[in-house]
């Protein structure tokens, strides 16, 4: 379908948590064989552009950083030359690296460009000897068979610690801009070589309790498009193909804390279910403008009624054992303390006997949201987006639960850690 479109290029985050969920164990194997995915690109015709972080954003959990991390170190800088952070980024980055060196560009391969980092600029510790370091880690792997290249906003202030030294820069912004002013800044810090948008954006995310997803319009999609085809420059479709962060694997932003959606659809060409929409058409028509191409069929997958399901409550959480590990502590710990980086967490305490009145339950620390329980029964909600803290009274000697959802580690700023 992207070949369909007249795009030459597919490129691709490559999420270190999916390929090393415990520290030391490797999964190279079904949605993850990324080794299958280029060949399958190559197959189509199609080149490729690889964005392996360690960081990577994407409205992933925790930036694409595995959670166990985390636990490893509780005061841990992500993101810097903290040598508690590199060492397990080493680790990581040699297994990956190496097993790219064969689809390289200058190795036979279909790979023409890897990214360090992932705007970096963005990020307030300007952390210069953390990305030197992870030029010199790439470049050991990479060497001159693909093109090392950052990705930045297109703003001065972004472009003042995310440009790396002998690294190629390319930025990222998105409809409606006057393309030539929107290079300038890039054009400060590098005065020769293409013009690259690595992140053109063809919508945006959308996080919980937002009305409706934030698109962006055809039009303005189509016109910059033909903008930056005109001027000869470069540029990568974000998102394309949006799809689904499955399970417990989208993130947040903060602050304020916003929890992204399972849905990535991104209101891009090709929506989540795989569909051909009308922006689709769309961008095909405006790059035919400037390029031939190839006539392939492709369609949207058919669809059907499948009636009304009901569902049925079947087991409780609370009673059952299913998948249920306990610990007794003094104290609340979180969920990296216990090595559970997703999912839910039950605490449980017992009120006092001579509890009585009414006092204030507070949560001030409370990551993400909680359901309260006196005795069983649900009587409130806390959340960290809204309030964390909440009267009650009654219960004495009575247990006092609250039910810990993590909502998505925190994948942008400082906050990350």
């Amino acid at each position: 379908k992207l070949r369909a479109a007249g795009l030459n290029v597919v490129s691709t985050y490559i999420e270190w948590s999916r390929h090393e969920p415990r520290r030391g164990q490797y999964d190279f194997t079904g949605d993850n064989d990324i080794e299958h995915f280029i060949k399958l690109a190559e197959q189509e015709g199609l080149l490729v552009i690889l964005r392996p972080g360690p960081y990577i954003c994407a409205e992933r959990d925790l930036g694409g950083y595995p959670p166990w991390i985390l636990h490893e170190n509780l005061k841990m800088i992500l993101r810097t030359n903290d040598s508690s952070h590199t060492h397990h980024v080493r680790s990581w980055l040699e297994v990956f690296l190496r097993k790219i060196q064969p689809y390289l560009y200058g190795n036979g391969g279909p790979v023409i460009m890897v990214q360090i980092e992932n705007e970096y600029g963005s990020y307030p510790i300007c952390d210069r000897r953390y990305t030197f370091w992870l030029r010199d880690i790439f470049q050991s792997y990479i060497g001159s068979n693909a093109v090392l290249f950052t990705t930045d906003g297109n703003g001065s202030f972004y472009l003042r610690c995310g440009p790396i030294p002998g690294v190629f820069i390319t930025v990222d912004f998105g409809h409606g801009v006057n393309v030539m002013n929107a290079f300038k800044p890039l054009r400060a810090v590098q005065p020769h070589g293409p013009l690259v948008n690595s992140e053109f954006y063809t919508g945006w995310l959308t996080h919980w309790g937002e009305p409706e997803e934030s698109g962006a319009s055809t039009s303005g999609v189509v016109n910059t498009t033909r903008s930056l085809l005109a001027m000869n420059a470069s540029l990568n479709f974000f998102m394309f193909f949006g799809g689904t962060n499955f399970g417990f694997t989208s993130g947040a932003n903060n602050p304020p804390f916003q929890p992204q959606l399972t849905s990535y659809n991104y209101d891009a060409p090709i929506s989540e279910a795989g569909d051909l929409t009308d922006k689709y058409f769309a961008i095909k028509s405006v790059i035919s403008e400037f390029f031939p191409i190839a006539e392939i069929p492709v369609g949207n997958s058919s669809k059907g009624s499948y009636g009304r399901l009901v569902l049925e409550p079947k087991i409780s959480l609370r009673d059952s054992d299913t998948g249920i590990v306990y610990n007794n502590t003094t104290y609340p710990q979180t969920f990296e303390a216990l090595e559970l980086y997703s999912g839910l967490l039950w605490y449980e305490t017992t009120l006092p006997l001579d509890f009585s009145g009414t006092s204030l339950l507070m949560a001030d620390d409370l990551h993400d949201r909680a359901i309260v329980y006196i005795n069983k029964t649900a009587v409130g909600v806390l959340s960290r987006s809204t309030t964390t803290s909440m009267f009650i009274s009654e219960g004495a000697g009575q247990p006092l639960s609250l039910l810990v959802e993590n909502q998505g580690h925190i994948n942008y700023g400082q906050m990350m850690d």
